[in-house]
C-alpha cells in the first residue's frame, strides 16, 4: 500500500506540474497579445506591415506597393501619391524615378553649361526680353537660350541679344496648306488674330502658326550639337527666373516633366475638356479622366526626351488639323488640350506629373487671377470701381519688399515668388496673373530686388 501510494502520489504530482506549465504560457499568451493591441492602438488603423499584392509583378510595382505602404516611403512615397493613377503610366513608374525632378529627388553636382531654355518670343518690345532674358541670366545660367522671333527686330533687341548670348532663330511666315479657319464676311477684312489664324510658318504650313512652336523648336534643338543637357521650352511674356533652373543644386531631369496647376484648376476646364470631347468623344470632365490641369507652357526634359516629345505634339496636331471634329478651334490655347489628352490617355510614357510648386517650375497663373479678382471685388463692396482698386490699393498685408500679405504663403520677404516648401522658387509661369497690384508695386517700390533682377 505504501509504494502505491508513492506511485499515486507521483503521478499526481506530474499532473499538477503540467497543469502549472499551461496555466503559465496562457498568461504569457495573454500578456503578449495585450502588448500588441495597445501598440496597434498608439500606431492607428493606417499604420499596415509591408506586404505584396498578388498582382505585384514588377519590380516598379513591387516598388510603388513598399512606397505606398509602410515599407518606408518618405517624401518620395508623397510624390508618388499626388501623381495621377490616370497618367502616362504613373502607376509603373518606380516613385524614385517620380521624384527626380522636384525637390525629393536628386540634385545637380554640376552647371548649366550644357542645358538649353527655348521658347517661342515673336513680337516683342526690348522690355519683354529682359524680362526673360535678363532673369535668367542674373539667376546664374550659363547655357544655350535659342529664341524664336519675327524680323525686323525692335530696336535695341538685336544688341541685347548678342549681349546676353541668345541665339536667334527666325520665322518665315507662309500661307496654310489646310482649309482657312477664319473667312471675311461680304465687305469686311479679316482683323489681325482672324489673319494670324491663317498664317502658318514654314515649313510647317500643314498646322497653324501658334502650334508650329512645337515642330520647329525641336527642329532647333537637334540642330543645336552642343545643347546636350536638361532643356526648358516655355513661354516668353509671363515667365521669369529667380534661380538657374538647371544649376548646382536644382534637381536633376530624368525623362519628360508636365507641371500640374492649382489644385482648384482640372481637365473639367473649357480648354481642355470641349476640344478633347468633340475631337476625341472622351470626357475628361468625369472620373476617371478628370485629374489636374496640365500646363502647356513650360515643360522640361532631357534632351532625347524633349524631342520625343516636341514630335509627339507634331504629329498629333497633324491627326487633328485633318480631322473635321478636331480642326480647328479658332482660339488660343489648345495647345493645352493636346498636351493633356496625351498625357492622361498615356501616349507620353517618359513623361511624369509634377504637383504645382513642388519642382523647377512654378505655375502661379490660376491662384493670380483667384487673388486678383478676389481684391478687385473686395473693393467693389466698398465703392470702389475695378480700375481705381487696380491702381490704388495694393494688396492686403503688403509691406516694405513683400507686395503681398505674409498670409496668403506665396513669397518671401523680398517678394520672390516660393515653393511649398518655403523655398525661392527657380522658375516663374504666368506671374502677370497677378495683375497691376504687383506690377505697380513694384515700380513704385525703391530698388525693390525682384524688380532688379528682372532686368528691366
Amino acid at each position: 500500500m505504501v509504494n502505491i501510494s508513492r506511485r499515486r502520489g507521483g503521478g499526481l504530482s506530474q499532473a499538477t506540474a503540467l497543469q502549472t506549465f499551461r496555466v503559465a504560457w496562457l498568461i504569457v499568451l495573454l500578456i503578449v497579445g495585450g502588448a500588441l493591441l495597445i501598440v496597434k492602438s498608439r500606431l492607428g488603423d493606417d499604420v499596415q506591415p509591408f506586404r505584396l499584392s498578388s498582382t505585384a509583378s514588377t519590380d516598379a510595382e513591387i516598388a510603388v506597393q513598399r512606397d505606398a505602404g509602410g515599407g518606408g516611403g518618405g517624401d518620395a512615397s508623397k510624390v508618388a501619391a499626388a501623381a495621377p493613377s490616370t497618367g502616362a503610366g504613373s502607376d509603373s513608374i518606380p516613385p524614385s524615378d517620380r521624384a527626380a525632378g522636384t525637390y525629393y529627388g536628386q540634385l545637380r553636382t554640376e552647371g548649366s553649361k550644357d542645358a538649353t531654355v527655348m521658347a517661342m518670343a515673336s513680337g516683342y518690345g526690348l522690355n519683354v526680353y529682359r524680362n526673360y532674358v535678363g532673369s535668367l541670366r542674373n539667376s546664374g545660367f550659363e547655357g544655350h537660350i535659342i529664341l524664336g522671333v519675327k524680323s525686323p527686330l525692335e530696336r535695341g533687341v538685336e544688341k541685347y541679344f548678342k549681349e546676353q548670348r541668345v541665339t536667334a532663330k527666325y520665322l518665315k511666315l507662309v500661307d496654310c496648306t489646310f482649309e482657312p479657319l477664319q473667312k471675311p464676311e461680304e465687305g469686311k477684312e479679316l482683323n489681325s488674330h482672324q489673319k494670324e489664324q491663317n498664317t502658318c510658318a514654314y515649313p510647317y504650313s500643314d498646322i497653324k502658326v501658334r502650334w508650329s512652336r512645337f515642330p520647329l523648336l525641336r527642329d532647333w534643338l537637334e540642330e543645336c550639337k552642343e545643347c546636350t543637357g536638361p532643356v526648358l521650352v516655355s513661354d516668353a511674356r509671363d515667365v521669369l527666373f529667380q534661380r538657374d533652373p538647371f544649376g548646382v543644386g536644382a534637381p536633376e531631369v530624368t525623362g519628360l516633366q508636365v507641371f500640374q496647376e492649382h489644385h482648384t484648376q482640372l481637365t473639367n476646364h473649357w480648354i481642355v475638356k470641349n476640344p478633347v470631347e468633340r475631337c476625341k468623344r472622351i470626357n475628361f470632365a468625369e472620373p476617371p479622366l478628370l485629374s489636374p490641369m496640365l500646363c502647356s507652357g513650360t515643360t522640361i526634359g532631357t534632351r532625347d526626351a524633349m524631342l520625343k516629345y516636341l514630335t509627339a505634339m507634331y504629329e498629333e496636331m497633324k491627326v487633328w488639323t485633318k480631322d473635321p471634329n478636331c480642326c480647328c478651334n479658332p482660339m488660343n490655347g489648345d495647345d493645352q488640350s493636346i498636351h493633356n489628352y496625351l498625357y492622361y490617355t498615356g501616349k507620353l510614357p517618359f513623361a511624369i506629373a509634377v504637383p504645382n510648386r513642388m519642382g523647377i517650375v512654378n505655375t502661379a497663373g490660376v491662384q493670380g487671377s483667384h487673388i486678383l479678382e478676389g481684391h478687385a471685388n473686395m473693393w467693389k463692396k466698398e465703392g470702389l470701381e475695378r480700375p481705381k482698386a487696380m491702381r490704388e490699393k495694393t494688396y492686403q498685408g503688403a509691406e516694405n519688399n513683400r507686395w503681398i500679405g505674409k498670409e496668403f504663403d506665396l513669397t518671401d520677404d523680398q517678394g520672390f515668388f516660393t515653393d511649398l516648401n518655403g523655398e525661392r522658387s527657380r522658375v516663374v509661369h504666368q506671374y502677370d496673373r497677378f495683375g497691376i497690384p504687383l506690377t505697380d508695386y513694384l515700380t513704385k517700390t525703391k530698388n525693390h530686388p525682384l524688380k532688379k533682377h528682372l532686368g528691366s
